[in-house]
């Protein structure tokens, strides 16, 4: 029989209900979205006004740091990397001389900036294998368009390294097509021992050309794969009464699908699309998925929205707790263009995952373009286009955060359970006069708990990134205050908050 007990009594108004309190325990906890904010009948001090999303500050490198520079580096497209200890890792899409479509080259770096192509003998080229392919498409390949690579912690002896990629299934692809022929494509999936060697998996994913940058990656709190990748969506149909109008399609989107042993993978089913907000000139071309590097239950996507009229990729931040339902608390672009001309003045187009830099500090890697994506309104450039590689840098959690206006604002957490003795704010000011104060409140009287009120807080004014909060000249929780449910009750002006944590001494 399934378990009917709850620990909300239905019987009371929802206003009334007692809600469970949320564990955070010790960890870094995100403010990326409206999950902390009270949502039930709390005091109108409490409630959440005057304050809003908005994306921390990005660094970018300021120029490219990887061009191509060998004869199967003819383009250069879609890359992925990983960090392990102090090595950095990239794979990427390079074309080459000896054949038309995509392969995937790697690279290494000890700073992340400068990178070294090694001569691994993995794959020939043009009668020598003096080079750093590393796969071509395995059996039946054409033209692999690299999707990520990821570690994988469940996998079987021999394949702790995946990967996503797309190919086309015609080995005629190249060949001039009949009239009324296309020819298919898949997504399919490799695996490697070391990152170097790869075998293609005989399955194919999903019989679709995804043209697109897809990712997958291992969910440990879902116990699934799961993976972003290319699709569609429709829009301006009609199925009213006798009225009966096919719906067009509204280009592309981002598609997710999941697997509990990647190999057989659920059907597709739309995760992001463009709305009338975006406007009828865009489309999501790919979806640049993240998991927060100390927090399994904060989830970002970095999708690309393409301009069709401007030929311009912009890219935007999604974010998500449980890996499956996304929101968009803030439209803004968060990686902005370079100036006309510069190496990424049309696209940027963000590579999965987070590259830890150092204890503070975050990168994001991202393919460049200095001219429009093909389709797009022709433009008349004095320069032939290229597509580079660069990377942007951002302070520890700082992504998205709440926002309070220069007139002041408030909001209230829901009831949380934590463990330690101290809490740390990850905030910045925002403009003049800036100050966050943070009260405890009872979970269930909603009153400031004593010694612990506004009265009693030191304001924070400065960007810390773990800015200890104190009351009464001390930063103890002391142990009158019950670590199983209470409310964290912010006044905040000028300043971003992007993140809270409880800690011991």
């Amino acid at each position: 029989m399934p378990d009917r007990t709850t620990d909300i009594d239905v019987n009371l108004k929802p206003f009334e209900r007692h809600q469970p309190p949320f564990q955070v325990g010790s960890a870094r906890q995100v403010l990326f979205d409206d999950f902390f904010l009270a949502i039930e009948r709390v005091k109108w001090d409490q409630i959440a006004y005057g304050i809003h999303f908005s994306l921390g500050p990005v660094q970018k490198h300021g120029g490219a740091i990887l061009c191509g520079d060998a004869p199967w580096e003819k383009s250069m497209a879609w890359m992925s990397l990983l960090r392990e200890k102090e090595l950095y890792r990239m794979w990427y899409n390079s074309s080459h001389s000896d054949r038309r479509g995509l392969c995937v080259s790697y690279a290494e770096s000890d700073d992340g900036i400068s990178w070294h192509r090694p001569k691994l003998g993995v794959i020939e080229i043009n009668g020598s294998n003096e080079n750093n392919v590393v796969f071509g498409g395995g059996y039946g390949g054409n033209s692999p368009e690299l999707g990520n690579v990821f570690w994988d912690p469940q996998a079987e002896p021999g394949e702790a390294y995946k990967m996503l990629y797309s190919d086309w299934i015609d080995s005629e692809l190249f060949e001039a097509r009949p009239p009324g022929v296309e020819y298919n494509g898949a997504l399919r999936g490799a695996s490697s021992p070391d990152g170097i060697h790869w075998k293609r998996y005989s399955k194919n994913f999903w019989i679709n050309y995804a043209d697109s940058q897809n990712v997958a990656c291992w969910d440990p709190n879902l116990g699934k794969y799961v993976m972003y990748h290319r699709s569609g969506c429709l829009f301006a149909g009609l199925d009213a009464g006798p009225t009966r109008v096919t719906p067009q399609r509204r280009g592309r989107a981002v598609g997710r699908m999941v697997s509990d042993d990647y190999f057989y993978w659920s059907d597709s089913k739309v995760a992001l699309v463009p709305d009338m907000d975006d406007g009828l000139n865009t489309d999501i071309y790919n979806g640049a998925y993240g998991r927060h590097p100390d927090n399994e239950n904060a989830h970002y996507l970095f999708p690309s929205f393409y301009r069709h009229y401007e030929g311009t990729f912009e890219v935007q931040v999604c974010t998500s707790r449980d890996n499956i339902h996304w929101q968009r608390p803030c439209r803004d672009t968060f990686i902005p263009l370079g100036a006309a001309g510069e190496f990424d003045c049309f696209i940027i187009s963000v590579a999965p995952g987070f590259i830890p830099v150092d204890d503070e500090t975050w990168a994001l890697y991202y393919r460049s373009g200095d001219g429009p994506h093909g389709g797009s309104q022709p433009y008349e450039l004095d320069y032939t286009g290229q597509s580079r590689m660069s990377r942007v840098t951002i302070k520890r959690d700082r992504v998205v955060g709440i926002e309070g206006t220069p007139e002041g604002g408030h909001f209230c957490t829901r009831p949380i359970a934590f463990h330690g003795q101290r809490l740390v704010l990850n905030a910045e000011p925002t403009g003049p006069d800036p100050e966050i104060k943070v009260q405890l409140l009872s979970a269930e009287t909603l009153e400031p708990m004593d010694g612990y009120g506004f009265d009693e807080c030191r304001p924070i004014r400065e960007d810390e990134l773990d800015s200890q909060v104190t009351w009464n000249d001390s930063t103890e929780i002391g142990q009158d205050v019950s670590r199983d449910a209470v409310r964290l009750h912010f006044s905040i002006r000028s300043m971003r908050i992007y993140a809270f944590q409880f800690l011991e001494p």
